[in-house]
């Protein structure tokens, strides 16, 4: 099994989560290839500002892949038709997003960490299986769940 984090933003997420689905642009296909069913994929949200607000970057939820990669051209997504696919299958989506910033120094697939953003460009990026666990336990302990 493989572990990634697949980058969106929150006008995406409400899709994601709706659709069980995910996508990436058409540059990406060789990217979206490597992913496999029943991989695992945390969906991670960009900072961005919404009317007056800044959302920080954070961590939204934990879905199992459940379908191989495929193409679509139909357009759910807003913006890019992100052509380049998964299905998904939600495994632990807290009420609240786990703030991604404060992980950042006990993250080992980030070296550089004060460049921390530039590992989550390409839109997925695939992480060890102890940056995993330690996401996914955060994210147990401040929903209130554990498996």
């Amino acid at each position: 099994m493989t572990y990634w984090i697949f980058v969106t933003d929150h006008m995406n997420w409400d899709i994601v989560l709706k659709e069980g689905i995910y996508g990436l642009p058409e540059k990406r296909e060789k990217l979206m290839k490597r992913v496999k069913k029943g991989d695992e994929a945390f969906i991670y949200m960009v900072q961005e500002k919404v009317e007056y607000r800044i959302l920080p970057s954070r961590i939204a939820g934990l879905f199992e892949i459940v379908s191989d990669p495929f193409k679509s051209d139909k357009r759910i997504f807003r913006g890019d038709l992100y052509p380049n696919r998964v299905m998904l299958k939600p495994i632990l989506v807290p009420e609240r997003p786990l703030d991604f910033k404060p992980l950042v120094p006990r993250l080992s697939f980030i070296r550089n960490k004060e460049r921390w953003s530039a590992y989550l460009r390409r839109g997925i990026v695939e992480i060890p299986e102890e940056d995993y666990m330690l996401i996914r336990r955060e994210m147990e302990s401040t929903s209130g769940k554990s498996t």
